[in-house]
C-alpha cells in the first residue's frame, strides 16, 4: 500500500500506517459462537501483524501509530475499547483519535490556507469571500 501510493506521487511523510488494535479473545470468543463458530483468532497473532506494520513503516520511511502496543500498555485493561473484542467501541474511536490527530496536525500544521477562516467568510455573501480577494 505504501509503495502503491508512493508511486502515485504521495509523500511518505503524509502516510500514517495504523496497527490493528489487541484483539480481547473472551469476548470475540462469544461473537464467534453466536454465530456458530470456534474462537478464529488470537492476540499474539495480531501482535505479529502489528509488528509487520510498525516494520514496514520504518522500512518505508512512514509514521506508524501502534494501537496494538497503545492499547497493552502497562498491561491496561483495553477491553472497553473494543465493541465486540475485535472492531472498535465509540471509546476505542475516541483512544484512535485522541492519538492519530496529534500526528495529522504536525503533517498539515505547515501547509497554508487556500480559503478563508470560516468566521472571516461573509453571511451575506459569502461569494465575496470565497472567490473576491479576501477582503470583503
Amino acid at each position: 500500500m505504501v509503495w502503491y501510493l508512493q508511486r502515485a506521487g504521495v509523500p511518505g511523510s503524509r502516510v500514517v500506517l495504523i496497527t490493528p488494535p489487541p484483539l480481547w479473545e473472551a469476548a470475540w470468543e462469544q461473537e464467534c459462537l453466536l454465530q456458530g463458530c470456534r474462537l478464529n483468532r488470537l492476540n499474539s497473532v495480531v501482535g505479529e501483524y502489528a509488528g509487520a506494520c510498525s516494520q514496514v513503516a520504518q522500512d518505508c520511511g512512514v509514521d506508524v501509530l501502534d494501537l496494538w502496543t497503545l492499547m497493552q500498555k502497562d498491561t491496561q485493561d483495553f477491553s472497553s475499547y473494543l465493541s465486540d473484542g475485535l472492531h472498535l467501541s465509540p471509546k476505542g474511536n475516541e483512544f484512535l483519535f485522541s492519538h492519530l490527530w496529534p500526528l495529522i496536525e504536525k503533517k498539515v500544521s505547515s501547509l497554508p490556507l487556500l480559503l478563508p477562516y470560516w468566521r472571516d467568510v461573509a453571511e451575506a455573501k459569502p461569494e465575496l469571500s470565497l472567490l473576491g480577494d479576501g477582503d470583503h
